[in-house]
C-alpha cells in the first residue's frame, strides 16, 4: 500500500506504508539495557526494522560502555522514522527523536551548551542516513567530514527539543543529512545542521548477518 504526498519542495513522494516493503538485514544483535516498546515509535516501518534502528543507535552512542556523551545520549528517545520512495526505490528517510534540556546539558547561563547540541547532532544525523541505508541494503554509516550548525536561538533548560533528521544524498563515499532541533510546545527552531561522513566501504552491500 502507497501514500502519495507533497514533499517540502512541492513535488510528490511515495510513501511505502507496507512494513513488509521494509524490512531490514540483521545487522545488530539486540542490546542489554536497550529495551524499549518499538510499537511505540510512529512511522512507516515494520517494529523489526524498528528495534534494529534502536539498536544501531544505541550501539553508536556506547549504551554499554561510559562512552563521551553516552549519560545524554540515552535521554535520546526514538519516536519515528519513515523511508519514503519514488518508482519503487527507497530514496528519503526520516528520523524524529526527543528529549528535554537538563541542568548537564546547559552552560554557565542556563541554555542548551553548543557542544552538546554538536553531540545530539552527531548520532540523530547520520541515524536519518543507516535507516536508508538499511532500506537500500547498503551501509549507511560513516566517519564524520564536516558538520556546519547554526544556533538560531538559546534553547533553556527544561525545553522539549523535537531532533527531526533528514537523508539528503547517500549515494558514493560522502554521505549527508541535515538535522533540525525544534521545541516541542513552542514549535521553534533552536539549531540546525548540515552534516557530512565519509564511508571508504561504500560499495559494499548489507547483507543479513553482515556487520555495518
Amino acid at each position: 500500500m502507497r501514500n502519495t504526498s507533497p514533499d517540502q519542495h512541492g513535488s510528490s513522494s511515495t510513501i511505502l506504508s507496507d512494513p513488509s516493503l521494509l524490512t531490514f538485514p540483521s545487522v545488530f544483535p539486540p542490546l542489554p539495557g536497550s529495551e524499549v516498546d518499538v510499537s511505540q515509535i510512529r512511522g512507516n516501518v515494520s517494529d523489526q526494522s524498528k528495534r534494529l534502528a534502536v539498536n544501531i543507535f544505541s550501539h553508536f552512542i556506547g549504551a554499554r560502555e561510559e562512552n563521551f556523551g553516552a549519560q545524554v545520549g540515552r535521554r535520546l528517545k526514538l519516536v519515528e522514522m519513515n523511508v519514503s520512495s519514488r518508482n519503487g526505490r527507497a530514496t528519503e528517510a526520516q528520523t524524529v527523536f526527543e528529549i528535554a534540556v537538563a541542568k548537564d546539558m546547559c552552560n554557565i547561563y542556563g541554555t542548551l551548551h553548543g557542544a552538546c547540541a554538536t553531540y545530539i547532532v552527531d548520532p540523530c544525523s547520520v541515524s536519518a542516513l543507516v535507516v536508508l541505508g538499511a532500506a537500500l541494503g547498503v551501509d549507511g554509516t560513516g566517519v564524520s567530514q564536516s558538520m556546519n550548525l547554526i544556533w538560531h536561538q538559546p534553547a533553556k533548560i527544561g525545553t522539549r527539543l523535537r531532533v527531526l533528521s533528514t537523508s539528503i544524498y547517500i549515494e558514493g563515499r560522502i554521505r549527508t543529512s541535515r538535522c533540525e532541533l525544534w521545541g516541542v510546545d513552542d514549535d521553534k527552531l533552536y539549531v540546525s545542521a548540515v552534516h557530512s561522513t565519509v564511508n571508504p566501504n561504500h560499495t559494499r552491500r548489507i547483507s543479513a548477518g553482515s556487520k555495518l
